[in-house]
This record gives C-alpha cells, structure tokens and sequence, in this order.
C-alpha cells in the first residue's frame, strides 16, 4: 500500500507483563515509566482523549484492561502536529476511576473461558476471528483519510501473520474479521468491506450503542496457504 511519505505509522505487538506490570494506573500514558513503549502510551493518550474526554463514551477505569496485554495496536502521526496531545480533567484521575488492582493484576487477570458461542448471521460461533477495536482521530484530525489508512495497514498485518490471530492454540484462522462497530460509523465500516452481522442485534458499550460486523480477508497465496 502506497502512503503519504510525510506520515507514520508505528505498530506495536503486545508488550510482555514484565514491562506492563510497572504501568503506574493513576497517572496518565503521558508520565509513565520509559521501559513502556512510546508507541502504547500514545495509542493510549488519543484513545483516552476521544473516548473519554471527548466523547465522555466510557470512564477512566474502563479504558485500559485486561485485552490491551493479548493485542497489537497502532498509531498514525502526522505531520502536521504543532502541539502535544495532552489529556484533559478526566486524566487526573479520581480515586473512584482508579481500578483497584494492581497493573500487573490487571493485565495478568485470566481471560474468561472459552465457551461456544451462539451462531448469528456471518459467524458460526466457532471460527475463530481477529478483532479490530477502539480505533480512534483526535478531533482537530479527523477528515483527512487517517483511519482509512490506519484500518487498511491493519487488515495487510494480520494477512500477512496469520498465525497470530490463534496464538499456537492449534486452530486455524481462515481470515475473517470482526468489530463492534459504534451504530453511528456503521457506514464508514461499510466501506472497508465490513457486513452487519444482523444476527447479533445491537447492544451499548459504554454510553454508546454498537453492532457487530465481519469481513472475510483473502488468504489465497499467503504463507503458502
């Protein structure tokens, strides 16, 4: 894929507990440790400065949790930043926003068990199938093809790692895609190829209401599939 020479986009694999663990939870991403990597901590400060302060869509302490330790992220920087995005009120985080745990229990916490799950419309309840989640453009950048960018860079990486998608577990990922989708972007999803998953209905995360979406990658060719 051709890009903007002037932009950057900085991709993260999911970060060991031991560097995880010494996230201090009540201070910003903006003033932690140096062993966490930059590109995290930013993905963290634009996610927190829409969802939370922006969109007032979730609270502090729902924020970061448990899935930011399995998941890959990335982020895109622009050019044209004169200034550092920097958090507002919501950051100074008051002792009820504060999850009670440590980082290292909150990052280690065990992943609910796998149970099938019930078959909708796009998906059977078994196949395995990468997320796509809280993808995010600070507001003063919004309107310029960023996320297009951001969500086309993705979909190339979990083609060509196909393998990640199940962590060893033995299964195959056969190249399908979900997210849960805001109702409101519904359309801007469509254009990435993404169907409504009518079967799943709708439910709220947070304040806002969501839908359930896939898209089937091609894999043809790819790790001599």
């Amino acid at each position: 894929m051709s890009t903007n020479p002037t932009l950057k986009i900085l991709f993260q694999p999911p970060i060991p507990l031991s560097i995880l663990e010494t996230y201090n939870l009540r201070l910003p991403a903006t003033s932690q440790s140096p062993s966490v990597p930059q590109t995290f901590l930013d993905s963290l400060t634009v996610r927190a400065t829409v969802f939370v302060n922006e969109q007032n869509a979730i609270p502090l302490h729902h924020h970061i949790d448990r899935d930011d330790a399995r998941s890959c992220c990335m982020a895109l920087y622009s050019p044209r930043t004169r200034t550092k995005i920097r958090p507002g009120s919501p950051y100074e985080a008051p002792s009820e926003d504060v999850p009670n745990v440590s980082a290292k229990e909150l990052f280690s916490a065990p992943l609910p068990e796998h149970v099938v799950d019930r078959s909708t419309d796009l998906h059977d309840g078994v196949e395995p199938y990468v997320k796509l989640g809280r993808l995010c453009v600070v507001k003063e950048f919004r309107g310029r093809g960023y996320a297009v960018l951001l969500v086309q860079r993705m979909l190339q990486w979990v083609v060509a790692n196909p393998d990640f998608a199940c962590a060893g577990d033995g299964r195959e990922w056969k190249g399908l895609v979900g997210i849960h989708a805001n109702a409101d972007v519904v359309g801007t999803w469509k254009r990435y190829g993404f169907v409504v998953d009518e079967g799943m209905g709708s439910w709220f995360e947070g304040s806002m209401r969501h839908v359930g979406m896939f898209l089937r990658l091609d894999l043809d060719g790819v790790n001599g599939r």
